[in-house]
């Protein structure tokens, strides 16, 4: 077989080192790929010069942009000959879906990211026309195709593949970077407990339940230390972000920030840490005593990478069953789990994980064991078989007459 042209579509304005790994791990005797970028502050777009991947940047400034951003999909599809598309993210399927069906390419993926349509602004019928206009869809985890299914997406164009990791990012962490983060940070060094959550601060991910049980840990642990993780700091920013995008909500109302951020007004100012972004993300789950992450239902989490970051990094958790969770996690074996929106099962989550060393090492172990098998070898293995077997099936098709 010929080798296939294959284009990834997408745009985020965070570094997402999963899209990286796409880049750098794809079988290049069988594909040829390239990029599309649509978001234009996204730092995949260095990561791509940096490693001589080709990428063109497409900026999608707002939704009333489509048409022309589909426009100019469309013709570098055409003049590229591309054979599979593959688009992550709204903006990427609703742009790349509608390119790629009417330059005819023959494999069109995307890959699901959200728990449903139920609740989101868009109307159904841009997301329908997403599905029809898509060869195959990918969920991320076992507990997102009945959704999926429900919502209205054909089960035979649905994949399983869960997202990978390269697990070396969390091996042989060095003292010198943790020294490091700890000094950029200028965390006092009398700190303990120190609570891990990576989250933004959107209501559905729970923060603010993690943060009203922080307030009670503090009554056992008066010097415990709360770090949050890619928080919204600036909420004067996140209006403005609102604004300027019509398809608002991906990094989460501005209204959710100002409550969260008015809980942790309750906190000592000495006692927590918001950090909106850190690159060296394996060595500042090495801060963590305990981990949380608490979204409050099975079903907002498409997939939660912090979930296994935190296992990867041998840190406990205390979590909710959503996003991948729910495929694997047993309570006391792989996380201490809670119920949704439960602060004080979340304070006794944390209390008995750093009061029972056993239990807690336990856990650790077996969540790292899972853990695992979410490798990006396999990941890729099962996109590339995903890619091949469905251009074969296509363009194997006789036409009749």
């Amino acid at each position: 077989m010929k080798k296939l042209k294959l284009t990834f579509l997408l745009g985020l304005n965070i570094r997402w080192v999963a899209h990286e790994w796409l880049a750098m791990y794809l079988d290049r005797s069988k594909f040829e790929i390239d990029f599309i970028v649509l978001e234009p502050n996204d730092p995949l777009q260095y990561f791509l010069a940096e490693n001589s991947v080709p990428y063109q940047m497409i900026p999608m400034i707002d939704y009333a942009a489509t048409s022309e951003v589909v426009y100019q999909i469309y013709h570098h599809l055409k003049a590229n000959e591309t054979d599979i598309v593959h688009t992550i993210f709204f903006n990427g399927h609703i742009t790349g879906q509608q390119a790629a069906y009417y330059a005819g390419v023959p494999v069109r993926v995307f890959t699901r990211q959200h728990g449903g349509i139920k609740d989101k602004r868009h109307d159904r019928s841009k997301y329908e026309m997403i599905w029809d206009m898509a060869t195959n869809a990918i969920s991320q985890t076992n507990k997102g195709v009945p959704g999926m299914i429900a919502d209205g997406i054909p089960e035979e164009k649905i994949s399983v593949i869960p997202t990978g990791f390269d697990l070396s990012l969390f091996e042989n962490i060095g003292t010198e970077r943790i020294e490091k983060l700890k000094a950029k940070y200028q965390i006092p060094k009398d700190k303990f407990p120190v609570i891990g959550v990576v989250a933004r601060y959107v209501a559905w991910k729970g923060p603010q339940y993690t943060l009203e049980a922080f307030l009670e840990v503090l009554k056992t642990y008066p010097n415990a230390y709360l770090i949050i993780a890619g928080s919204q700091k600036n909420i004067v920013a996140q209006k403005e972000k609102e604004q300027a995008n019509a398809a608002k909500g991906t990094y989460g109302p501005a209204e959710d920030a100002e409550e969260i951020k008015a809980k942790l007004t309750q906190l000592p100012n000495d006692s927590y840490l918001e950090v909106s972004f850190e690159d060296d993300l394996a060595a500042l789950y090495q801060l963590f005593d305990v981990f949380v992450h608490v979204p409050i239902d099975k079903d907002v989490e498409s997939f939660g990478q912090c979930f296994l970051d935190a296992m990867f990094s041998r840190i406990p958790s205390v979590v909710t069953r959503s996003g991948c969770v729910y495929d694997f996690a047993v309570h006391k074996k792989h996380a201490w789990i809670v119920d949704y929106e439960n602060t004080p099962q979340i304070t006794e989550g944390i209390l008995q994980v750093l009061a029972d060393k056993e239990l807690s090492n336990n856990m650790v172990e077996n969540a790292f064991n899972m853990a695992k098998t979410y490798n990006i070898d396999r990941q890729i293995q099962s996109l590339q078989n995903l890619y091949l077997t469905t251009y074969q099936s296509i363009t194997s098709k006789v036409e009749p007459g």
